[in-house]
Order: C-alpha cells, then structure tokens, then sequence
C-alpha cells in the first residue's frame, strides 16, 4: 500500500465509531471499518506520484533493462494513474530526464519516436505536451 494512503488512514479519527463497534461481532466490524475506509477522501494524486516515484527509483536506480525498469509495480501505479500523472511526469522529466518518460507512451498509447536516447524522448515529449 502507498505511504500516503498509509498515513491517511492512520491519521483519520475513527474513535467515534469505536463505541458503536463495541457490540458489533467481528464481521460487522470488519464491514464497517472497510465502508469507512472506503469513503475517506484519499491521498491527492500529487502524493500518490510521489510515493510511487520514490519506490520506482529506489527499486530500480541500479537496473539497466528496460523491461525490468517499466514493468516494476510503482511504475505501471504511474501508468495506470493516466492523465492524472502526467503533469507530474513532465515536471520530473523537464528537470532530470528519466525513464520515467516511457510511462507517456503507455499512457497515450503512443511512441514519440524510434531509437531516441532517454534525453531526447523527454525533449520531444516535453514538446508535444507543451503544445496543449
């Protein structure tokens, strides 16, 4: 679980409901932890960016495969956050180009080019996104 939605969780004050669980049996009390977890407000996308950017480069600064670099589990959460990653992406890489850049392409389902060394897939997509 993301660090952010850790400390969210922990940091949200449950006690009222305690009392009312205090009778409850074990299930229901599970059900309504879950329900209460369920309708929390979560981590912003920013801190959920953040937590699984922090994972990705700690796991993979010494790995020199590309696949084994994209197919880490913090990346593919970047991914599959979409759109909502990608202002977050563009800074990251406008500032220290990254193989970060190879999440745009699955984002948008599209290659920015062929054969481009990681700095210049982060130039041209700076552009391309800049453009809009």
């Amino acid at each position: 679980m993301a660090t952010a939605l850790k400390k969210h969780i922990q940091a949200t004050p449950m006690a009222p409901y305690m009392g009312l669980m205090r009778d409850m049996d074990a299930s229901d009390k599970q059900a309504v932890v879950a329900f209460l977890i369920d309708t929390m407000d979560g981590p912003s996308d920013r801190e959920l960016f953040d937590d699984y950017l922090e994972d990705w480069q700690r796991d993979t600064r010494f790995l020199s495969s590309v696949t084994a670099i994209t197919s880490h589990p913090a990346f593919t959460g970047i991914v599959n956050m979409g759109g909502n990653a990608v202002p977050f992406i563009l800074d990251e890489i406008e500032r220290r180009p990254s193989n970060l850049v190879w999440a745009l392409n699955a984002i948008f389902h599209k290659k920015i080019g062929d054969g481009l060394t990681v700095t210049e897939a982060c130039k041209l997509w700076t552009a391309e996104l800049k453009k809009y």
